[in-house]
């Protein structure tokens, strides 16, 4: 091997780890925001006298507030996003649910709606 080809091959291997650690830090990044908008929805549940604000019919707001102490887990990862407003669908104990966010601050959400299926 010559001199160029080892210089192209570090210059190529570079690139090759900044590209990789560009992919690494984006996956953290979007772990974390997805951590933030299960924490507002969290959040909103603690809420008792709020989930009913909040609640986009009488029998959602029933069930949040007989089982607002359980835990949110996400089966899929459907996320869309519509005008500003983030639609995140969770599951509580037994029943999915949509909650709709907005974005308040760099990382902050706020749970505007909750819809159950």
């Amino acid at each position: 091997m010559n001199l160029t080809s080892v210089v192209t091959m570090e210059v190529y291997g570079g690139l090759l780890l900044l590209i990789i650690t560009g992919i690494i830090i984006a996956l953290f990044i979007n772990d974390f925001i997805r951590r933030r908008m299960i924490l507002a929805c969290k959040n909103a549940l603690e809420n008792k006298a709020g989930i009913s604000q909040i609640a986009a019919d009488n029998e959602t707001a029933d069930y949040l507030q007989r089982n607002y102490n359980g835990s949110l887990y996400r089966i899929d990862e459907l996320i869309s996003k519509k005008d500003n407003i983030i639609r995140y669908k969770l599951c509580l104990k037994k029943r999915s649910f949509d909650f709709y966010l907005k974005k308040q601050k760099l990382l902050n959400y706020k749970v505007i709606a909750i819809k159950m299926y």
